[in-house]
Formats: structure tokens, sequence, C-alpha cells
């Protein structure tokens, strides 16, 4: 039995949703149980291929970065701390026929780190219909690191694959 620990409202204008797609200005507001704002996560709109997403707890002081990695064939994305210095990157999948999406959290170099390093996954990407996503990380990462991967499964989420109902498992 899964318990409900965030709920996470999109703040943005219908406008900017309509015409402007994955490239829109937003802000998600990620609550607890009692309601309060515990995560904010702004995404600006840009007008470059690789996109930068701050993550702030409490809103207003940022505690990291997401990084849109412009690459030819695969989905690469930076987790940045604090100070914009980078910690972990994500890469994706290049093919998600048929398959489940796998972001694998690798270390700088790109190198796994190890099987249970972290992950965000989309299982069964073949059903259209499923926007659910799935989010590892060891117990022992850093809280503001974990706080910014949520962010990248939002940002990913976001601009890879926009839904309107969207369900993540952390």
């Amino acid at each position: 039995m899964e318990n409900k620990v965030f709920s996470i409202l999109e703040d943005s204008e219908s406008c900017d949703r309509q015409c402007y797609g994955v490239a829109r200005n937003f802000t998600m507001n990620v609550t607890d149980h009692s309601n309060q704002e515990v995560i904010r996560m702004v995404h600006p709109s840009v007008c470059t291929s690789c996109k930068l997403h701050y993550v702030q707890s409490p809103p207003g002081t940022t505690i990291g970065y997401v990084r849109q990695n412009w690459h030819v064939c695969l989905p690469k994305f930076t987790l940045e701390n604090e100070r914009g210095e980078p910690a972990i990157k994500i890469v994706g999948p290049g093919c998600t026929c048929c398959t489940d999406e796998n972001f694998e959290l690798v270390s700088l170099n790109e190198a796994a780190i190890d099987g249970s390093f972290g992950k965000i996954t989309k299982p069964f990407s073949c059903c259209e219909s499923n926007a659910n996503f799935v989010i590892r990380f060891p117990s022992n990462m850093d809280l503001k690191m974990k706080a910014t991967a949520l962010g990248a499964c939002i940002l990913l989420v976001s601009i890879v694959k926009p839904k309107k109902n969207v369900r993540v498992v952390i």
C-alpha cells in the first residue's frame, strides 16, 4: 500500500501551456500532507535548447538546479548543488520503443556508480496512457540532492513526456 507523501501542483498560465508547450514558464508547488509548501520548482521560459530548473526549499531558498544538457541523441541532465556545482548526471534512453524508460543517475564522468545508485523510470513506455514515474535513490543520499532529483523527475515529466495526469512514486 502506498502512502501519499507530497502533492504537486503546477502554477502557470493557460495561454503559456497552449502556446509555448515545453518552453513555457512554470512553477511547481510541492506540498506535504498538511498542505504546507515544502519544495518549489521554478522553470523559467527559455529560448535555448538547454533548460535550467531551480529547486527551492524552503520556497525562495535555492538548494539545487537541474540543467538540461544538449545532446543529439540522448536526454541528458546534470543535478547541481546550491552553488551551481555539478554533483550527479542523469542519462536517458536513446530509444523508448516497447521498453521502460530508464534515466540513470550516474557519476559526473557518466560511469554508473552501481546498480542501486539511482534511477528515474517510466515503466511500460509502450502504453502512452501510462504516466507513472518511479524515482529510486539511496537512502543515504543528501536530502537536498533527493529534492533536486525530484525536481529532475518533474522536469522530465514536463519536457520529455508532457501529460495531463502524472503520478510520481518515490
